[in-house]
């Protein structure tokens, strides 16, 4: 019992000293962090240091410097406590501590309660679930789990006895491999409860960017639920050890964090973390570039078509998130060059036009399929009907842009799948849910918008922001 206790512990300390060197990058990054709340704090905080840890292990092996914690924590920790004793980080530990003493507590009401409730027993399910068994889904065995027990006893990202994907990002295996570190020992049990965090940051992310958006804090956490709630796949991913959750979480803050730019709306300091995202996102997993460039993308074309006031100027600096995107992509190619590993190119050997007819069939299946999310994409379909106009005279675009270009995608890499046409099916089984899953997040946010306008709560009213967010009826408004 008390060996338990203490691994408890150390996973916390663990954990807790990803959300420290965030916190001081956030304070970097961030001129007022305050201008955040404290649950994109937490979630930003989280993001940051878990890029920052996990590229450090990555520099660690590039230089023959073997792991250890010292090594590990040590440097960054250093550099953590330096940006906090600045004196941008000292003001914003000195406002954070004011506002832990003078902070006003906000009534909750019986729906608030209902909401909360409800996302309160989805995680008393997966915790226990997640922390109390070792991992035993497929890609959690044979590729993160097993990279990350292999990355603890070599001290080291040792890829050599690694056939299958080993050319996949490696985030989410270094964090498991510090963490083993942390406890001292392979414990693939207590390490599972890094998943259940990674999804509760991830809806106190949607529901902060909800309120943002402008809707009330009942709607904002009903939107939470909604998602939560809604088919199996979301809870399902809080206990298993795939990078599909991770990826989500780092997409909802790199698209989230976009819009609020394009929206005008955006705390200063707004860009360089989404850059951060987007390296989280090409840095977690093999789709996540794609993703990483597609929201670029669709930040560029909402300008080009809005044209808002000085819009050239603004897609010059997209270069800000670009370059988080080659911060997270880049030094993982570099490693994989140096070290002469085989790129894999099992995605892309052919174009097969009738996998391509069956995608088309098996994604319009899926987004109405009740068992993988519910209701929530016919939901997200009505709210782009009900939108009209407003689709593609506000920023509004910039997310529809993303989660539709996303969608033909898929539908594009199950015409390059290499598998043969008894096989297909059951290799969109396999995968479907999981990249629809990278998109659900910012899709909610879609569905947040089209809320607004049945929201009856006040903008000024209790739980609600003003940010501003009009819609202005020139075709091509200012953003």
């Amino acid at each position: 019992m008390i060996e338990s206790g203490i691994a408890l512990l150390r996973l916390v300390l663990g954990l807790g000293a990803i959300f420290f060197l965030g916190y001081a990058l956030l304070t970097f990054l961030v001129p007022r962090p305050r201008d955040f709340s404290f649950l994109e704090r937490a979630a930003f905080s989280f993001g940051a240091g878990a890029l920052a840890l996990t590229l450090w292990m990555l520099a660690l092996t590039w230089r023959g410097v073997p792991f250890g914690l010292a090594w590990i924590l040590g440097p960054p920790l250093a550099l953590a406590g330096a940006l906090l004793l600045s004196p941008r980080g000292r003001r914003a530990v000195r406002e954070d501590r004011r506002a832990l003493r003078v902070g006003p507590r906000i009534p909750l009401g019986g729906w608030d309660w209902l909401f909360l409730g409800l996302l309160g027993l989805v995680f008393l399910f997966a915790l226990p679930r997640a922390a109390l068994y070792p991992m035993w889904a497929w890609d959690a065995v044979a590729t993160w789990g097993c990279k990350a027990s292999i990355f603890y006893n070599s001290k080291g990202l040792d890829l050599i006895c690694i056939d299958a994907h080993n050319y996949y990002p490696n985030l989410v295996p270094l964090i498991l491999s510090y963490l083993y570190f942390a406890l001292g020992q392979v414990n693939d049990y207590l390490v599972n409860a890094l998943f259940p965090l990674w999804g509760a940051l991830l809806l106190g992310l949607l529901y902060s960017l909800a309120v943002r958006l402008g809707l009330s804090r009942r709607f904002a956490l009903g939107l939470t639920a909604f998602l939560a709630l809604n088919g199996t796949v979301f809870i399902v991913h809080l206990y298993i050890a795939y990078a599909d959750l991770p990826l989500a979480f780092f997409t909802l803050g790199g698209a989230g964090l976009l819009y609020l730019w394009l929206a005008g709306a955006a705390p200063k300091g707004s860009l360089p973390l989404a850059a951060c995202f987007l390296a989280g996102m090409a840095w977690c997993k093999y789709e996540g570039p794609p993703l990483a460039a597609t929201l670029i993308l669709a930040a560029a074309l909402t300008l080009a078509w809005l044209r808002p006031e000085r819009w050239v100027r603004r897609l010059g600096q997209l270069a800000v998130p670009l370059a988080g995107l080659v911060l997270g992509y880049l030094p993982w190619r570099l490693f994989i060059v140096q070290q002469k590993i085989e790129i894999g190119a099992d995605h892309i050997q052919g174009f097969y036009p009738y996998q391509m007819m069956q995608g088309v069939y098996y994604l319009l299946a899926g987004l109405v399929e009740p068992f993988y999310f519910g209701f929530l994409w016919p939901a997200v379909a009505l709210a782009l009907v009900c939108a009209g106009k407003r689709l593609w005279r506000s920023p509004m675009l910039f997310l529809a842009l993303f989660v539709g270009g996303n969608l033909v995608a898929i539908i594009l890499a199950y015409a390059l799948a290499p598998t043969s046409a008894a096989e297909f099916p059951a290799y969109v089984r396999a995968t479907l849910d999981r990249l629809l899953l990278h998109l659900t997040p910012v899709a909610a946010l879609l569905l947040a918008l089209g809320l607004k306008d049945l929201d009856p709560a006040p903008a000024s009213g209790p739980g609600r922001r003003d940010q501003g967010l009009t819609i202005i009826s020139n075709p091509r408004p200012e953003i």
